[in-house]
């Protein structure tokens, strides 16, 4: 959104650049007044139920067990309150990433 900021500084108000950006005149003024980017992330990362399983299911998934339904059963054991959709999701990562290595 730089070109909201050079259009801001050729003296433009918030509507004239509105209209010449299709943005709304809002959008315009809080990019403006904030200093804040577009592709600025404002959020952090929201944390998953199974950020702190991951070491585990990496380690599962070194000794061969591959089975997203094994592993939650696994992890259950250790705590794990999530669901099996989340590690199939999670191991399908894993499994990619060490197929494309090879």
């Amino acid at each position: 959104m730089t070109v909201l900021f050079e259009l801001h500084a050729e003296g433009l108000g918030y509507r004239e650049i509105a209209r010449r950006t299709g943005i709304s005149r809002n959008t315009v003024r809080r990019y403006l007044r904030d200093g804040a980017s577009a592709g600025q992330v404002t959020r952090p990362r929201r944390r998953s139920k199974l950020d702190p399983f991951k070491p585990e299911i990496d380690r599962l998934v070194a000794d061969g067990l591959t089975s997203a339904p094994a592993i939650t059963e696994r992890l259950k054991e250790l705590g794990y309150t999530g669901k099996v959709t989340i590690v199939r999701d999670y191991v399908r990562t894993i499994r990619q990433g060490a197929s494309r290595g090879a």
